[in-house]
């Protein structure tokens, strides 16, 4: 239910009867307890279901004393008209029921003597008419002659007061429109039925909900023109002097990448970008520059290994996606691959592997990441550093995060299946390491740099690797990785 044009026109009926029965006394009360009857009714599903002309509202109900008024004036029991107009029997007529005779209708003559001039003429009820009892002076008063002549009225003055009538009643529409809102926008409704139907009611009478934002009181145009600025948390409303706007941004970016390219002052250039990325939000320029924006920083944060700053990027970019301003979602798609891998967040990973359509797993980076899935959930250590040499974009960037883990896992299996050494040659190469040096580095690391030489080569360099020595240490190394650091986890 968005809007009130979805109310039912029940509702809307009921709505106006009420507001349109109660008085500056009781208005509060009708108010509040309309809000209460729609809020329980949405609360229940019965909005739409409810038969709204069936309900009676509990502050209009009558009192004990209007029921005493009314038949004080003869609007409750039985009239002076039906008594006498109801058929009797002789006996009763004679004896029981005998009703004493009222008194006496006043004289024509006193009725037109009583009657205003200004009046409109009315018919005169004949003095035989056996309702004249009942009727109060105030109508009697009103009755004139039908010998009066009619006067006829200025139709400058019977325009003006035309006017006068629709101008009051359109007042009272307003008025009626306006309790309807604030009964309904005083409630948690508000924020669920949405802005009600568009009337002439001004706009400073829809009542504010205090827990929704208003994003356009926030929105800001900027000003600036400054190509460099530091990132500063907002306190405050943001002041447009203080706002670069678009143009302004774009010479920015364009300014950073080449600052960055030459320096390469990361504590710098994160900053700059965080402040364009302030600047594009309280101006709300979603647009293709702002996806550009969110992907230059992600790179740049993958380059550097900061993964709380590239989540950041991630989740804004996941959301800009869908609104189809461009950039490169598969790109990004695969980076959030191989980032809940290294989570180990396979729940999520199935969630995910369930949207994918035939066409996105052919892209590249996409194909190449379900491959890493692959050869992590099978154990093929060959295939996965193999991915790992041979990875597009930065895919390799967020690899790294966990290729460590996934070394000291396949030297463990290797240690406890090949015994009681192995030779490093094949370790280099199914473990995807460039160098001897670097091999040794990661082993002595892992406190598993247990080496052994080849009794038939007169050499002093270790060709073997002693495997029964290092399953002790590499099974304390394996247990550190089971508590993965999430940075910025995506949600």
């Amino acid at each position: 239910m968005a809007s009130g044009g979805d109310w039912p026109a029940s509702l809307r009926e009921f709505a106006n009867h009420a507001f349109a029965a109660c008085t500056d006394v009781n208005r509060k009360q009708v108010s509040d307890e309309l809000k209460a009857l729609i809020f329980a009714a949405f609360q229940d599903g019965s909005l739409h279901t409810k038969d709204w002309s069936r309900v009676q509202l509990r502050s209009l109900a009558p009192t004990s004393n209007d029921k005493k008024r009314r038949m004080d004036l003869g609007g409750g029991g039985t009239s002076t008209y039906a008594e006498k107009s109801r058929p009797l029997s002789h006996a009763a007529s004679s004896r029981e029921t005998r009703v004493p005779p009222g008194p006496p209708p006043p004289p024509i003559h006193s009725i037109r003597t009583q009657a205003s001039p200004l009046k409109a003429p009315t018919p005169i009820v004949s003095h035989t008419d056996t309702t004249s009892e009942s009727v109060p002076r105030s109508k009697k008063k009103a009755r004139k002659s039908p010998s009066k002549p009619m006067l006829i009225e200025d139709p400058s003055r019977k325009a003006m007061r035309l006017r006068r009538f629709e101008e009051e009643q359109l007042a009272f529409e307003r008025e009626q429109e306006q309790d309807m809102q604030a009964a309904l926008a005083t409630t948690s409704l508000a924020g669920r039925l949405g802005s009600t139907r568009q009337t002439n009611a001004h706009p400073s009478a829809i009542a504010h909900d205090p827990n929704v934002i208003d994003w356009d009181e926030s929105t800001v145009v900027g000003t600036s023109a400054k190509l460099e600025k530091p990132y500063l948390r907002l306190t405050s409303a943001p002041d447009p002097k203080l706002v670069r706007p678009l143009s302004t941004l774009q010479k920015s970016l364009s300014f950073l990448l080449e600052k960055w390219h030459t320096e390469h002052n990361y504590a710098y250039i994160c900053d700059q970008f965080k402040s364009i990325r302030q600047d594009l939000t309280v101006q709300r320029i979603k647009n293709e520059f702002t996806v550009k924006v969110y992907e230059t920083h992600a790179r740049i944060a993958l380059e550097m290994r900061d993964l709380g700053e590239y989540n950041q990027c991630q989740t804004q970019l996941r959301g800009l996606y869908t609104y189809g301003l461009g950039g490169h979602p598969d790109e990004f798609l695969a980076y959030r691959i191989l980032y809940l891998l290294h989570t180990r967040n396979q729940r999520e990973v199935s969630t995910l592997m369930a949207e994918l359509t035939p066409e996105i797993r052919l892209e590249p980076a996409v194909e190449h990441a379900l491959a890493v899935r692959k050869a992590m959930r099978t154990g093929n250590y060959h295939a996965l550093f193999c991915l790992y040499r041979d990875a597009p974009n930065m895919n390799a960037s967020i690899m790294v995060h966990f290729i460590e883990r996934e070394r000291v896992q396949a030297l463990l299996v290797l240690a406890k299946s090949v015994r009681p050494s192995c030779p490093l040659a094949m370790i280099m190469s199914e473990l995807g390491w460039d160098s001897y040096e670097d091999m040794r580095l990661f082993l002595e690391q892992h406190d598993a740099a247990n080496f052994a030489h080849d009794p038939q080569t007169t050499s002093n360099k270790p060709t073997h690797w002693d495997t029964k020595q290092a399953i002790e240490p590499l099974t304390r190394a394996a247990e550190r990785f089971r508590k993965v650091d999430i940075k910025g986890q995506l949600s």
